[in-house]
């Protein structure tokens, strides 16, 4: 027999369920890897489920509006050779618990973690395997403007399968300090740098989003020594300005009503944007000092269109691997940035915007695997 089972995939350390929001394809239909097959809404996000695996899907299990747990069966491929009853015997000898190990969780849990530096208390999320490779630099990623650690959680456990990952909330975001005085990029990586330093680490590989992708570009150029890969997810400040609109937007905006659309600009199909996302940004826009501090960082070097000499950046010694999305709205433009040169492998994601890691997550997961390795 050749059947294989399509499941419910995990994008991230928290998730343990979604809803089946729709299928796109029918019995009878050819499937590839990587084509998207249905649409899942989590508490965080709603994306796209591509194929892991390929054949002619034979029989759809789950129903449309259903809520499923993680690696629960959705679907099943089989030849035609197969015969009906062999698929009802697969169905019903198909156990979630059983596949648990193959949801791209090999992992161990997130531990939540809180660092004071001088002033300010930096909070960060860390996963590993307990028998990781030390052989292999730890991963610190570096989310972008207004985000969070948790932007990265759909990423983090795949990356750590191997590695110890490290995902920071930078000051003003997430549950660090609100209390910061310098909003540079400057100022932001030398938090970064006291941060690493204060974990004990020699030498990392670093990944930074937009606003996040500067501050670790901007480490690299200082620390080249300590710097053993760079990943630049949709970098700002390279060479393509940053959308004016949506950092004053996401700055004015106040309501439910009036984030959602700022927000749907980060992505490449809007409906992504989930009424529980809406909500959690609403609140961390309220809490005291986030106002003040958004201001700092948009106003030190966010209107800027390049921070950096393209010279300290053809003397990088390290591999840059930088991924960007077809339909990003948010970094514009299409001047071919400063980011260049043999040691520079770059990804166009079709089907993606400015948050290719969470719109796209399983094949930013399969890129940067393969670029940490």
């Amino acid at each position: 027999m050749t059947l294989k089972a399509v499941t419910v995939p995990k994008w991230g350390l928290s998730m343990n369920e979604g809803e089946l929001i729709q299928w796109h394809v029918a019995p009878g239909d050819d499937i590839t890897v990587g084509q998207e097959i249905a649409e899942i809404e989590t508490s965080k996000i709603a994306g796209p489920v591509e194929a892991a695996v390929a054949g002619r899907l034979r029989r759809i299990i789950a129903k449309e509006g259903e809520m499923l747990p993680v690696v629960a069966l959705l679907a099943v491929l089989a030849a035609d050779s197969d015969s009906d009853d062999d698929i009802d015997a697969f169905v019903a000898g198909f156990e979630v618990k059983d596949q648990a190990d193959d949801a791209g969780d090999g992992a161990t849990l997130p531990l939540s973690g809180q660092l004071s530096l001088n002033d300010m208390e930096i909070s960060y999320l860390e996963v590993g395997p307990g028998d990781r490779n030390p052989d292999l630099a730890p991963v610190v990623l570096i989310h972008g403007f207004g985000g969070d650690g948790n932007n990265w959680l759909f990423n983090m456990a795949k990356l750590g399968e191997n590695r110890r990952v490290i995902a920071l909330d930078l000051p003003g975001h997430g549950r660090s300090s609100k209390n910061i005085t310098d909003g540079s990029i400057t100022g932001l990586a030398a938090v970064v740098g006291d941060f690493i330093a204060a974990l004990g680490l020699d030498r990392v590989a670093l990944g930074g989003h937009s606003l996040g992708a500067a501050v670790a570009l901007h480490y690299a150029i200082n620390n080249p020594d300590r710097v053993d890969r760079l990943a630049l997810i949709c970098p700002a400040l390279v060479g393509r300005a940053v959308n004016p609109d949506y950092v004053t937007g996401f700055i004015q905006a106040r309501t439910r009503k009036q984030l959602k659309p700022v927000l749907q600009l980060l992505f490449s199909d809007e409906q992504l944007v989930t009424a529980n996302l809406v909500n959690d940004m609403v609140k961390y826009k309220r809490l005291d000092g986030v106002a003040t501090v958004l201001d700092m960082i948009a106003a030190a070097d966010l209107f800027k269109t390049v921070i950096f000499d393209p010279a300290d950046i053809d003397r990088l010694p390290m591999p840059i691997c930088l991924i960007a999305g077809e339909d990003d709205k948010i970094i514009c433009g299409t001047e071919p940035g400063i980011i260049t040169g043999d040691k520079v492998t770059t990804h166009r994601l079709k089907q993606a915007g400015h948050m290719p890691h969470m719109e796209r997550p399983e094949k930013v997961n399969e890129i940067l695997t393969d670029f940490f390795c």
